[in-house]
């Protein structure tokens, strides 16, 4: 039992070093954007890769980007006077004005008792959004919300109940509705009954609506990016790319065009 309890110790301290390593390189990397030279859009995506966890990929890149931003942070860890775990519950909340408190805490507090003393001081912070299927086409949601936001959400309810009664599932639905008929590009280009035009403007990098609604509606308001034959998924921070550069001859028309996430366009860009 000596020797296995030994050997737990040393690969305990492996381990601990190996984590403070970690976010030491993922620093370096991030700040060189040496993602992009791996072919990957954005640091998460490359450290998913490496595979680990949404997770655990999610949490080291907090604590090594918050590193940068409090120095002390990462120091401490790497003196192991505060743990990973620890050093989780108070990213969200820790500043370079707040650190000298919160830092000691981390270090002083069990994990629980620092979470209760988070959760003082910040109560917003208390509820986690989550996400979690309970059936195959059921997901349960929870977060937290201000009272202000419970008051709008209150009153749509009271005016969707004038349809039938209104649930909060239903409240949501008609709410949501609403938004995306005003705001989603793709929606507008399934409304949008001219066709883009397929002449430059005078200003070569102008997009007009219709052209703009006509790329939305084609790439599926979704980037384009293909990299091992599966196309990117990302839907958020979409932005317009020329195929061809307008410095090279290239013409602001529906074939010039294509949609890419912000990541997959500087990566294009700066490759």
């Amino acid at each position: 039992m000596k020797i296995l309890h030994e050997r737990a110790v040393a690969l305990v301290k492996t381990y601990l070093r190996t984590e403070t390593e970690l976010i030491s390189v993922l620093q370096e990397i991030d700040l060189c954007k040496g993602y992009r030279d791996m072919g990957f859009k954005s640091l998460f995506d490359y450290v998913r890769s490496l595979g680990l966890s949404e997770n655990v990929a999610y949490n080291l890149i907090t604590i090594s980007r918050k590193s940068i931003q409090v120095p002390a942070l990462k120091e401490m860890i790497q003196d192991q006077e505060i743990s990973l775990s620890n050093a989780k519950v108070i990213v969200s909340i820790l500043t370079p004005e707040n650190q000298d408190k919160w830092l000691q805490a981390a270090a002083q507090l069990p994990k629980r008792e620092l979470e209760k003393e988070v959760a003082k001081a910040y109560p917003e912070k208390v509820v986690q959004e989550t996400v979690r299927y309970v059936s195959d086409q059921r997901t349960e949601l929870k977060m937290g919300i201000s009272d202000k936001i419970l008051e709008k959400l209150k009153r749509v309810q009271d005016l969707e109940s004038a349809n039938g009664a209104a649930n909060l599932e239903r409240t949501l639905e008609a709410a949501l509705d609403s938004y995306l008929q005003k705001n989603d590009p793709l929606e507008k280009a399934k409304r949008s009954k001219r066709l883009a035009p397929a002449r430059v403007s005078q200003n070569p990098r102008a997009i007009s609506a219709h052209l703009n609604y006509a790329v939305q509606k084609r790439d599926q308001a979704q980037c384009t990016h293909l990299q091992n034959g599966k196309r990117c998924t990302q839907k958020r921070w979409l932005d317009i790319h020329h195929k061809k550069p307008l410095s090279q001859g290239g013409q602001t028309t529906l074939e010039n065009l294509i949609l890419l996430c912000k990541g997959h366009h500087q990566l294009l860009h700066h490759g």
